[in-house]
Protein backbone atom coordinates (compact mmCIF):
# COMPACT_ATOMS: atom_id res chain seq x y z
CA UNK A 1 0.00 0.00 0.00
CA UNK A 2 2.79 2.15 0.98
CA UNK A 3 4.79 1.50 -2.44
CA UNK A 4 1.27 2.01 -4.74
CA UNK A 5 1.10 5.48 -3.01
CA UNK A 6 4.68 6.77 -3.45
CA UNK A 7 4.15 5.57 -7.48
CA UNK A 8 1.21 7.40 -7.51
CA UNK A 9 2.91 10.56 -5.49
CA UNK A 10 6.02 10.01 -8.11
CA UNK A 11 3.41 9.94 -11.39
CA UNK A 12 2.83 13.89 -9.96
CA UNK A 13 6.15 15.05 -9.77
CA UNK A 14 6.60 13.48 -13.04
CA UNK A 15 3.45 15.52 -14.25
CA UNK A 16 4.75 18.54 -12.61
CA UNK A 17 8.48 18.19 -14.57
CA UNK A 18 7.61 17.28 -17.92
CA UNK A 19 3.53 18.38 -18.75
CA UNK A 20 4.09 21.75 -18.44
CA UNK A 21 1.89 23.40 -21.53
CA UNK A 22 -1.67 23.86 -21.54
CA UNK A 23 -3.31 20.80 -23.47
CA UNK A 24 -4.39 21.53 -27.07
CA UNK A 25 -7.61 20.63 -27.90
CA UNK A 26 -8.43 18.39 -31.26
CA UNK A 27 -11.32 20.76 -31.68
CA UNK A 28 -9.50 23.95 -32.29
CA UNK A 29 -6.88 22.18 -34.71
CA UNK A 30 -7.66 22.87 -38.47
CA UNK A 31 -8.94 20.14 -40.36
CA UNK A 32 -9.79 18.03 -37.03
CA UNK A 33 -13.34 17.92 -38.82
CA UNK A 34 -11.81 16.20 -41.61
CA UNK A 35 -10.38 13.68 -40.25
CA UNK A 36 -13.81 11.95 -39.35
CA UNK A 37 -14.05 8.36 -40.20
CA UNK A 38 -17.81 7.77 -41.35
CA UNK A 39 -19.82 4.30 -40.22
CA UNK A 40 -21.55 3.20 -43.09
CA UNK A 41 -25.45 2.99 -42.65
CA UNK A 42 -25.76 -0.72 -43.31
CA UNK A 43 -22.69 -1.56 -40.77
CA UNK A 44 -24.74 0.56 -37.80
CA UNK A 45 -28.13 -1.35 -39.15
CA UNK A 46 -26.58 -4.38 -38.27
CA UNK A 47 -25.29 -3.98 -35.40
CA UNK A 48 -28.69 -2.64 -33.74
CA UNK A 49 -30.32 -5.02 -35.08
CA UNK A 50 -28.27 -7.87 -33.61
CA UNK A 51 -27.78 -5.76 -30.24
CA UNK A 52 -31.77 -5.74 -30.24
CA UNK A 53 -31.94 -9.69 -30.87
CA UNK A 54 -29.48 -10.54 -28.36
CA UNK A 55 -30.98 -8.24 -25.71
CA UNK A 56 -34.75 -10.24 -26.66
CA UNK A 57 -32.64 -13.49 -26.47
CA UNK A 58 -31.19 -12.64 -22.80
CA UNK A 59 -35.02 -11.35 -21.80
CA UNK A 60 -36.51 -14.07 -22.85
CA UNK A 61 -33.37 -16.60 -21.42
CA UNK A 62 -34.27 -14.63 -18.08
CA UNK A 63 -38.09 -15.90 -17.79
CA UNK A 64 -38.31 -19.38 -19.49
CA UNK A 65 -34.57 -20.48 -19.04
CA UNK A 66 -32.91 -22.71 -16.61
CA UNK A 67 -33.26 -21.51 -13.14
CA UNK A 68 -29.38 -21.96 -12.46
CA UNK A 69 -27.92 -18.95 -13.05
CA UNK A 70 -24.38 -20.58 -14.55
CA UNK A 71 -26.68 -22.72 -16.95
CA UNK A 72 -28.88 -19.41 -18.17
CA UNK A 73 -27.61 -16.75 -20.45
CA UNK A 74 -28.69 -13.80 -18.61
CA UNK A 75 -26.70 -13.13 -15.76
CA UNK A 76 -23.69 -13.68 -17.43
CA UNK A 77 -24.69 -11.80 -20.62
CA UNK A 78 -25.83 -9.06 -18.06
CA UNK A 79 -22.70 -8.83 -15.54
CA UNK A 80 -20.26 -10.02 -17.44
CA UNK A 81 -20.38 -9.32 -20.51
CA UNK A 82 -22.59 -6.28 -20.62
CA UNK A 83 -21.75 -4.46 -17.21
CA UNK A 84 -17.80 -5.35 -16.90
CA UNK A 85 -16.66 -6.41 -20.31
CA UNK A 86 -18.32 -3.43 -22.68
CA UNK A 87 -17.44 -1.17 -19.62
CA UNK A 88 -13.71 -1.68 -20.65
CA UNK A 89 -14.21 -1.99 -24.27
CA UNK A 90 -16.34 1.48 -24.10
CA UNK A 91 -13.12 3.23 -21.82
CA UNK A 92 -10.72 1.74 -24.05
CA UNK A 93 -12.43 2.26 -27.77
CA UNK A 94 -14.74 4.77 -27.06
CA UNK A 95 -18.28 4.82 -26.89
CA UNK A 96 -20.11 2.17 -29.22
CA UNK A 97 -23.15 2.08 -26.81
CA UNK A 98 -25.24 4.38 -28.72
CA UNK A 99 -24.89 1.35 -31.30
CA UNK A 100 -26.01 -1.28 -29.16
CA UNK A 101 -28.57 0.58 -27.14
CA UNK A 102 -31.58 -2.05 -27.99
CA UNK A 103 -34.05 1.03 -26.17
CA UNK A 104 -32.60 3.44 -28.30
CA UNK A 105 -33.62 0.95 -30.92
CA UNK A 106 -37.27 0.49 -29.90
CA UNK A 107 -37.86 4.13 -29.69
CA UNK A 108 -36.33 4.66 -33.34
CA UNK A 109 -38.07 1.65 -34.80
CA UNK A 110 -41.42 3.48 -33.02
CA UNK A 111 -40.82 7.06 -34.08
CA UNK A 112 -39.69 6.53 -37.98
CA UNK A 113 -43.12 4.28 -37.76
CA UNK A 114 -45.45 7.14 -36.42
CA UNK A 115 -43.76 9.10 -39.01
CA UNK A 116 -44.44 7.10 -42.03
CA UNK A 117 -48.49 7.03 -40.85
CA UNK A 118 -48.34 10.85 -40.69
CA UNK A 119 -47.58 12.12 -37.32
CA UNK A 120 -44.89 14.71 -38.04
CA UNK A 121 -43.55 15.17 -34.71
CA UNK A 122 -43.44 11.12 -34.16
CA UNK A 123 -44.24 9.65 -30.77
CA UNK A 124 -41.98 11.71 -28.84
CA UNK A 125 -44.42 14.58 -26.50
CA UNK A 126 -41.57 17.20 -26.78
CA UNK A 127 -41.66 17.45 -22.69
CA UNK A 128 -39.08 20.64 -21.40
CA UNK A 129 -36.29 19.15 -19.39
CA UNK A 130 -35.27 21.71 -16.77
CA UNK A 131 -31.08 22.56 -17.03
CA UNK A 132 -30.95 22.70 -13.30
CA UNK A 133 -32.07 18.46 -12.98
CA UNK A 134 -28.83 18.04 -15.20
CA UNK A 135 -28.18 14.24 -14.33
CA UNK A 136 -29.28 14.12 -11.27
CA UNK A 137 -32.38 11.46 -11.45
CA UNK A 138 -29.16 9.09 -13.11
CA UNK A 139 -27.46 9.18 -9.88
CA UNK A 140 -30.42 7.46 -7.39
CA UNK A 141 -31.06 4.75 -10.50
CA UNK A 142 -26.85 4.43 -10.66
CA UNK A 143 -26.86 3.68 -6.68
CA UNK A 144 -29.89 1.78 -7.39
CA UNK A 145 -28.25 -0.56 -9.88
CA UNK A 146 -25.35 -0.92 -7.25
CA UNK A 147 -27.70 -1.48 -4.61
CA UNK A 148 -29.76 -4.54 -7.10
CA UNK A 149 -26.11 -5.82 -7.76
CA UNK A 150 -24.75 -5.94 -4.30
CA UNK A 151 -26.94 -5.14 -1.52
CA UNK A 152 -29.99 -6.98 -2.75
CA UNK A 153 -28.34 -9.70 -5.31
CA UNK A 154 -29.86 -10.14 -8.44
CA UNK A 155 -27.46 -11.87 -10.60
CA UNK A 156 -28.09 -15.03 -9.16
CA UNK A 157 -31.44 -15.36 -10.08
CA UNK A 158 -32.20 -15.04 -13.27
CA UNK A 159 -36.21 -14.41 -13.33
CA UNK A 160 -35.35 -10.95 -11.06
CA UNK A 161 -32.79 -10.24 -13.57
CA UNK A 162 -35.76 -10.25 -15.95
CA UNK A 163 -38.46 -8.57 -13.99
CA UNK A 164 -35.38 -5.43 -13.66
CA UNK A 165 -34.66 -5.51 -17.53
CA UNK A 166 -38.46 -5.24 -18.01
CA UNK A 167 -38.96 -2.28 -15.46
CA UNK A 168 -35.78 -0.72 -16.85
CA UNK A 169 -37.48 -1.13 -20.79
CA UNK A 170 -40.96 0.68 -19.08
CA UNK A 171 -39.15 3.48 -17.40
CA UNK A 172 -36.62 4.18 -20.40
CA UNK A 173 -38.89 4.11 -23.07
CA UNK A 174 -41.43 6.37 -21.10
CA UNK A 175 -38.59 8.78 -20.89
CA UNK A 176 -37.86 8.78 -24.23
CA UNK A 177 -41.54 9.43 -25.29
CA UNK A 178 -41.75 12.34 -22.59
CA UNK A 179 -38.86 14.50 -23.75
CA UNK A 180 -37.41 12.99 -26.06
CA UNK A 181 -34.73 10.59 -26.80
CA UNK A 182 -31.36 12.21 -26.93
CA UNK A 183 -32.71 14.51 -23.95
CA UNK A 184 -33.54 11.79 -22.41
CA UNK A 185 -30.53 9.79 -22.83
CA UNK A 186 -28.34 12.89 -21.63
CA UNK A 187 -30.37 13.20 -17.93
CA UNK A 188 -32.28 10.14 -17.00
CA UNK A 189 -30.86 7.36 -19.07
CA UNK A 190 -28.04 5.92 -16.39
CA UNK A 191 -26.32 3.45 -18.76
CA UNK A 192 -26.08 6.03 -21.76
CA UNK A 193 -24.24 8.49 -19.32
CA UNK A 194 -22.31 5.77 -17.56
CA UNK A 195 -21.07 4.60 -20.84
CA UNK A 196 -20.61 8.14 -22.26
CA UNK A 197 -18.33 9.55 -19.27
CA UNK A 198 -16.47 6.35 -19.13
CA UNK A 199 -16.05 7.15 -23.67
CA UNK A 200 -14.30 10.08 -22.85
CA UNK A 201 -10.97 8.47 -22.01
CA UNK A 202 -10.78 6.72 -25.07
CA UNK A 203 -8.85 7.41 -28.16
CA UNK A 204 -11.89 6.84 -30.33
CA UNK A 205 -14.57 9.72 -30.26
CA UNK A 206 -17.85 7.98 -31.74
CA UNK A 207 -19.95 10.74 -32.50
CA UNK A 208 -23.70 11.47 -33.95
CA UNK A 209 -24.84 8.32 -31.91
CA UNK A 210 -21.60 6.27 -33.92
CA UNK A 211 -21.82 7.76 -37.63
CA UNK A 212 -18.30 8.90 -37.51
CA UNK A 213 -15.62 8.11 -35.43
CA UNK A 214 -12.65 10.90 -34.58
CA UNK A 215 -9.37 9.89 -33.32
CA UNK A 216 -7.55 11.99 -30.35
CA UNK A 217 -5.36 11.30 -27.60
CA UNK A 218 -6.06 8.56 -24.85
CA UNK A 219 -7.31 11.13 -21.89
CA UNK A 220 -8.60 14.29 -24.34
CA UNK A 221 -11.78 13.79 -23.79
CA UNK A 222 -11.67 14.02 -20.15
CA UNK A 223 -9.25 17.62 -20.12
CA UNK A 224 -11.61 18.97 -22.94
CA UNK A 225 -14.24 21.52 -22.20
CA UNK A 226 -16.08 21.08 -25.40
CA UNK A 227 -19.72 22.88 -26.13
CA UNK A 228 -22.03 20.53 -24.49
CA UNK A 229 -20.10 18.31 -23.36
CA UNK A 230 -19.41 20.15 -19.68
CA UNK A 231 -20.50 18.02 -16.88
CA UNK A 232 -23.86 19.20 -15.95
CA UNK A 233 -25.63 19.58 -12.89
CA UNK A 234 -25.10 16.07 -10.81
CA UNK A 235 -22.38 15.58 -12.73
CA UNK A 236 -19.80 15.40 -9.88
CA UNK A 237 -22.14 13.19 -7.77
CA UNK A 238 -22.58 10.96 -10.57
CA UNK A 239 -18.69 9.95 -11.46
CA UNK A 240 -18.20 10.08 -7.55
CA UNK A 241 -21.44 7.38 -7.21
CA UNK A 242 -19.17 5.52 -10.53
CA UNK A 243 -16.07 5.19 -7.91
CA UNK A 244 -18.24 5.00 -4.52
CA UNK A 245 -20.07 1.96 -5.94
CA UNK A 246 -16.89 -0.33 -6.81
CA UNK A 247 -15.15 0.33 -3.67
CA UNK A 248 -18.22 -0.76 -1.50
CA UNK A 249 -18.37 -3.56 -3.91
CA UNK A 250 -15.32 -4.65 -1.86
CA UNK A 251 -16.09 -3.61 1.26
CA UNK A 252 -18.82 -5.20 1.32
CA UNK A 253 -17.40 -9.08 1.03
CA UNK A 254 -14.41 -7.77 3.32
CA UNK A 255 -13.12 -7.87 6.97
CA UNK A 256 -14.28 -4.13 7.52
CA UNK A 257 -17.75 -5.14 6.99
CA UNK A 258 -18.71 -7.10 10.55
CA UNK A 259 -17.09 -3.85 12.09
CA UNK A 260 -19.31 -1.30 10.25
CA UNK A 261 -22.58 -3.87 11.43
CA UNK A 262 -21.62 -3.42 14.45
CA UNK A 263 -20.82 0.11 14.89
CA UNK A 264 -24.37 1.14 12.93
CA UNK A 265 -26.38 -1.67 15.74
CA UNK A 266 -25.01 0.44 18.36
CA UNK A 267 -26.38 3.57 16.75
CA UNK A 268 -30.22 2.52 16.48
CA UNK A 269 -32.56 1.76 19.82
CA UNK A 270 -32.01 -1.48 22.16
CA UNK A 271 -33.63 -3.84 20.91
CA UNK A 272 -34.08 -3.22 17.51
CA UNK A 273 -33.34 -5.74 14.76
CA UNK A 274 -31.19 -4.21 11.30
CA UNK A 275 -31.52 -6.75 8.18
CA UNK A 276 -29.20 -7.25 5.91
CA UNK A 277 -31.10 -5.18 3.81
CA UNK A 278 -31.00 -2.26 5.44
CA UNK A 279 -26.88 -2.61 6.72
CA UNK A 280 -26.10 -2.71 2.93
CA UNK A 281 -28.23 0.23 1.75
CA UNK A 282 -26.92 2.18 4.30
CA UNK A 283 -23.31 1.54 3.82
CA UNK A 284 -23.40 2.11 0.38
CA UNK A 285 -24.95 5.23 0.42
CA UNK A 286 -22.84 6.99 3.46
CA UNK A 287 -19.87 5.57 1.32
CA UNK A 288 -21.40 7.74 -1.44
CA UNK A 289 -21.44 10.47 1.11
CA UNK A 290 -17.91 9.83 2.16
CA UNK A 291 -16.30 10.39 -1.14
CA UNK A 292 -18.74 13.42 -1.69
CA UNK A 293 -17.79 15.21 1.12
CA UNK A 294 -14.08 13.95 0.57
CA UNK A 295 -13.75 15.52 -2.97
CA UNK A 296 -16.25 18.64 -1.84
CA UNK A 297 -13.23 19.56 0.89
CA UNK A 298 -10.33 18.69 -1.72
CA UNK A 299 -11.87 21.45 -4.07
CA UNK A 300 -12.28 23.65 -1.26
CA UNK A 301 -9.50 23.69 -0.13
CA UNK A 302 -8.33 24.63 -3.27
CA UNK A 303 -10.76 27.36 -4.26
CA UNK A 304 -8.67 28.64 -0.93
CA UNK A 305 -5.66 28.02 -2.19
CA UNK A 306 -6.09 29.89 -5.51
CA UNK A 307 -9.14 31.85 -5.56
CA UNK A 308 -9.66 32.03 -9.01
CA UNK A 309 -13.13 29.62 -9.23
CA UNK A 310 -15.73 28.59 -6.55
CA UNK A 311 -14.89 25.39 -5.20
CA UNK A 312 -18.34 24.15 -7.23
CA UNK A 313 -16.15 25.10 -10.76
CA UNK A 314 -13.45 23.29 -9.48
CA UNK A 315 -15.22 20.26 -8.33
CA UNK A 316 -17.04 20.01 -12.24
CA UNK A 317 -13.43 21.10 -13.74
CA UNK A 318 -11.53 17.53 -11.88
CA UNK A 319 -14.39 15.35 -11.95
CA UNK A 320 -14.36 13.92 -15.28
CA UNK A 321 -10.23 13.24 -13.92
CA UNK A 322 -11.50 10.50 -11.69
CA UNK A 323 -13.03 8.36 -14.72
CA UNK A 324 -10.12 6.36 -15.08
CA UNK A 325 -9.72 5.40 -11.32
CA UNK A 326 -13.17 4.41 -11.77
CA UNK A 327 -12.28 2.07 -14.35
CA UNK A 328 -9.21 1.15 -12.40
CA UNK A 329 -11.58 -0.20 -9.60
CA UNK A 330 -13.47 -1.97 -12.12
CA UNK A 331 -11.18 -4.34 -13.15
CA UNK A 332 -9.43 -5.14 -10.00
CA UNK A 333 -12.66 -6.06 -8.42
CA UNK A 334 -13.99 -7.84 -11.49
CA UNK A 335 -11.05 -9.17 -12.89
CA UNK A 336 -10.95 -13.34 -11.22
CA UNK A 337 -15.32 -12.83 -12.78
CA UNK A 338 -14.62 -11.54 -16.04
CA UNK A 339 -11.98 -14.62 -16.48
CA UNK A 340 -13.96 -16.94 -14.82
CA UNK A 341 -17.41 -16.57 -15.32
CA UNK A 342 -16.48 -15.16 -18.74
CA UNK A 343 -15.88 -17.87 -19.72
CA UNK A 344 -19.39 -19.47 -19.92
CA UNK A 345 -19.97 -17.37 -22.69
CA UNK A 346 -18.35 -19.40 -25.00
CA UNK A 347 -21.24 -22.49 -24.45
CA UNK A 348 -23.98 -20.75 -23.24
CA UNK A 349 -24.35 -18.54 -26.94
CA UNK A 350 -24.81 -22.44 -28.09
CA UNK A 351 -27.53 -23.22 -25.25
CA UNK A 352 -28.73 -20.09 -23.71
CA UNK A 353 -31.60 -21.20 -22.16
CA UNK A 354 -30.02 -24.67 -20.46
CA UNK A 355 -32.18 -26.86 -22.85
CA UNK A 356 -29.32 -28.73 -23.92
CA UNK A 357 -29.05 -27.27 -27.04
CA UNK A 358 -25.77 -27.03 -29.29
CA UNK A 359 -26.42 -23.69 -31.80
CA UNK A 360 -22.55 -23.06 -32.70
CA UNK A 361 -21.35 -26.33 -31.75
CA UNK A 362 -19.96 -24.79 -28.43
CA UNK A 363 -22.08 -26.21 -26.11
CA UNK A 364 -19.27 -28.57 -24.36
CA UNK A 365 -16.95 -25.58 -23.84
CA UNK A 366 -17.32 -24.95 -19.79
CA UNK A 367 -15.38 -23.55 -17.84
CA UNK A 368 -11.87 -23.91 -16.46
CA UNK A 369 -11.51 -23.23 -12.91
CA UNK A 370 -8.25 -22.18 -11.21
CA UNK A 371 -7.09 -19.86 -14.23
CA UNK A 372 -6.63 -16.97 -11.56
CA UNK A 373 -5.38 -17.33 -8.40
CA UNK A 374 -5.28 -15.07 -5.05
CA UNK A 375 -1.80 -13.75 -6.26
CA UNK A 376 -2.80 -12.79 -9.91
CA UNK A 377 -5.59 -11.41 -8.52
CA UNK A 378 -3.15 -9.31 -6.18
CA UNK A 379 -1.04 -8.05 -8.94
CA UNK A 380 -3.61 -7.15 -11.37
CA UNK A 381 -5.26 -5.16 -8.62
CA UNK A 382 -2.89 -3.33 -8.00
CA UNK A 383 -1.57 -2.62 -10.96
CA UNK A 384 -5.01 -1.35 -12.22
CA UNK A 385 -5.59 0.89 -9.23
CA UNK A 386 -1.85 2.32 -9.59
CA UNK A 387 -2.22 2.50 -13.29
CA UNK A 388 -5.93 4.25 -12.87
CA UNK A 389 -4.62 6.96 -10.07
CA UNK A 390 -1.70 7.67 -12.21
CA UNK A 391 -3.50 8.45 -15.17
CA UNK A 392 -6.03 10.92 -13.36
CA UNK A 393 -3.11 12.50 -11.63
CA UNK A 394 -1.62 12.97 -14.72
CA UNK A 395 -4.66 14.52 -16.43
CA UNK A 396 -5.94 16.58 -13.04
CA UNK A 397 -2.87 18.26 -13.81
CA UNK A 398 -3.47 19.05 -17.12
CA UNK A 399 -7.06 20.42 -16.31
CA UNK A 400 -4.72 22.38 -14.06
CA UNK A 401 -3.13 23.99 -16.22
CA UNK A 402 -5.90 24.61 -18.78
CA UNK A 403 -7.23 26.17 -15.93
CA UNK A 404 -3.98 27.91 -14.75
CA UNK A 405 -1.11 28.33 -17.27
CA UNK A 406 1.69 28.85 -15.01
CA UNK A 407 3.33 25.92 -14.23
CA UNK A 408 4.27 26.50 -10.28
CA UNK A 409 0.25 27.74 -9.93
CA UNK A 410 -1.47 24.69 -11.66
CA UNK A 411 0.60 22.03 -9.77
CA UNK A 412 -0.79 24.15 -6.50
CA UNK A 413 -3.92 23.71 -7.75
CA UNK A 414 -3.66 19.96 -8.10
CA UNK A 415 -2.01 19.50 -4.80
CA UNK A 416 -5.01 18.87 -2.85
CA UNK A 417 -6.72 16.55 -4.77
CA UNK A 418 -3.75 14.53 -5.47
CA UNK A 419 -3.71 13.77 -1.63
CA UNK A 420 -6.92 12.66 -1.86
CA UNK A 421 -6.00 10.31 -4.41
CA UNK A 422 -3.12 8.90 -2.43
CA UNK A 423 -5.78 8.13 -0.04
CA UNK A 424 -8.07 6.65 -2.28
CA UNK A 425 -5.20 4.40 -3.49
CA UNK A 426 -4.50 2.96 0.35
CA UNK A 427 -8.36 2.33 1.04
CA UNK A 428 -9.33 0.70 -2.32
CA UNK A 429 -5.91 -1.68 -2.01
CA UNK A 430 -6.55 -2.75 1.83
CA UNK A 431 -10.40 -3.75 0.83
CA UNK A 432 -8.82 -6.03 -1.77
CA UNK A 433 -6.40 -7.09 -0.10
CA UNK A 434 -8.20 -7.87 3.20
CA UNK A 435 -10.60 -10.58 1.78
CA UNK A 436 -7.17 -11.97 0.23
CA UNK A 437 -4.74 -12.06 3.65
CA UNK A 438 -4.58 -14.95 5.72
CA UNK A 439 -3.57 -14.42 9.61
CA UNK A 440 -1.78 -17.50 10.22
CA UNK A 441 -0.52 -17.41 14.00
CA UNK A 442 2.97 -18.24 14.70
Amino acid sequence: MAGAAAAVALSFVLAILFARRAPVLAEVVPGAARRAIPVPAAVRTCVRIAALALFVVTVFAAFAGIAEPMMNLAPTMVWIVWWVGLSLVVACLGDIWPLLDPWATLFDAADATARRLGSRKGIALGWRWPPALGVWPAVPLLLAWSWLEIVYPIAAVPHRLGVTAVAWSLLTLAGMVCFGRERWQRGGDVFAIYFALLGRMAPLDWRDGGRAIVTRAPGDGLVAVQPGRELPAGGVAFVLAMLSSVLFDGLHSSAAWPWFESVLARLVPFGTVIGETVEGTTGLVLVWLAFLAAYGLACWITARLTRHASPASIARSFAPTLIPIAVGYNVAHNFSALVEQGQNTLYLVSDPFGWRWNLFGTAQLHTRSGLVDARLTWYVAISMIVLGHCIGVWLAHRVALRDQPRPRDAARTAIPLVLLMLAYTAISLFVIAAPMVQYVPH
